[in-house]
C-alpha cells in the first residue's frame, strides 16, 4: 500500500512540474488514450476499422517511414507523440502500441496534421509479434523501435485544414 502512495505522489510531482500547456496536452492525451482503449475493447472488427479514420492504403511508403527517428526533429507531431508515450506509462489500463497510435492519430487529426497509422508483424524466434505505429510529419510519432515489421495495413489521414474546416489549432 505504501508503494501505491509513492507512485501517486511521484505522478502528482510530475504533473506539478509541467507548464499549463503541457498539462492541457497531458489531459487530452489521457482522454484520447481512454477513448482508444474503449474502442479497442468494444468495437467489432468492421466498426474498429471505420473508427480509425483515414484512407486504407497498401503501406508501400512504410519502408522509409518506419526508418525515421523521433529525435530527428521537434515538430508538433513529435511533441504530441512524446506526451502520449509519457501519459501511457501512467495509465492504470492497458495502453499498448495500438492504443497509443490511435490516440496520437486522433490528436494529430484534431490539429489538421496529416498522419499514417501502420499495423505490422514481425517474427521473433518462433513467435509472431504484432505492432502498431504512427508516422506524422515524416517522423515516427508513436511506436518507434528497432525491430523491422512487415506492414499489413496502413491508414493515411489526409492533410486537413483544422477542426471543422477552420485553421489548424495550436498546441
Amino acid at each position: 500500500m505504501r508503494s501505491f502512495w509513492r507512485r501517486c505522489l511521484r505522478r502528482f510531482r510530475t504533473l506539478a512540474r509541467m507548464s499549463w500547456g503541457e498539462r492541457a496536452l497531458a489531459v487530452e492525451a489521457l482522454g484520447t488514450l481512454a477513448a482508444a482503449r474503449l474502442v479497442v475493447i468494444h468495437a467489432r472488427r468492421e466498426g474498429f476499422v471505420s473508427r480509425m479514420g483515414g484512407i486504407r492504403t497498401d503501406g508501400s511508403e512504410s519502408e522509409k517511414a518506419a526508418c525515421s527517428d523521433r529525435r530527428a526533429g521537434g515538430g508538433k507531431g513529435v511533441r504530441i507523440g512524446a506526451m502520449v508515450e509519457r501519459v501511457a506509462r501512467l495509465t492504470w489500463w492497458r495502453s499498448m502500441c495500438l492504443e497509443k497510435a490511435l490516440a496520437g492519430k486522433w490528436m494529430l487529426r484534431r490539429r489538421g496534421i496529416a498522419s499514417t497509422m501502420y499495423i505490422g508483424m514481425a517474427k521473433q524466434g518462433e513467435q509472431f509479434i504484432a505492432h502498431a505505429w504512427l508516422v506524422g510529419e515524416g517522423q515516427t510519432v508513436t511506436g518507434a523501435g528497432s525491430t523491422v515489421y512487415a506492414t499489413l495495413a496502413a491508414f493515411r489521414e489526409p492533410q486537413a485544414s483544422g477542426p471543422r474546416g477552420g485553421s489548424p489549432k495550436n498546441l
